[in-house]
């Protein structure tokens, strides 16, 4: 229970951070063209997937369902988008997750495929209920690409904490 307890303050915590991660960077960036999206949440449930709980896509996919409600309540006006969007990138990320090592350069692959499947996700749902978003080519020059690469480096930042922190919450039996 303190386990669930703990992953789900991280995440909050996550949360909380990625509305203001935007604002932190330096104006030359916020002044372009270029849109970053961080998607903390979901790097962070990539790892819970692949050391956490390598065998159950349950708890992993429920921290999505609910955090990804939360995305959409606190940051979006549409309810369901990141919730449905987050769950099927964790889901995705555990299938793969079950074909390849769980390591650092299979982890990047995984999450790059789980981000192309939450950007790729969310640029059709606003396309289809009609919420103006960008060509194609903008969208992959100016969004896609500057997301991949910028949450990639973050998972490169939290990746060995994230994973002993999992490693000793299920050594403590916590």
């Amino acid at each position: 229970m303190k386990r669930l307890v703990t992953i789900s303050l991280i995440m909050l915590l996550l949360l909380a951070i990625e509305g203001v991660a935007i604002e932190l960077l330096p104006s030359f960036i916020k002044l372009s063209q270029v849109y970053l999206t961080p998607h903390w949440l979901l790097l962070f449930l990539i790892i819970v997937v692949s050391f956490g709980y390598p065998n159950d896509s349950t708890i992993p996919i429920t921290f999505a369902v609910v955090f990804g409600l939360m995305t959409d309540i606190v940051y979006t006006g549409i309810l369901g988008v990141y919730m449905f969007m987050l769950a099927l990138s964790v889901y995705s990320s555990q299938l793969l997750n079950r074909l390849l090592q769980a390591n650092l350069w299979m982890l990047l692959l995984i999450a790059f495929a789980s981000i192309t499947v939450m950007e790729v996700g969310l640029l059709s749902i606003y396309s289809l209920i009609g919420i103006p978003t960008m060509s194609l080519n903008n969208f992959l020059l100016y969004r896609y690409i500057p997301t991949v690469i910028a949450n990639l480096l973050f998972l490169l930042i939290i990746y060995v904490p994230s994973r002993k922190l999992l490693h000793w919450m299920k050594e403590e039996s916590f």
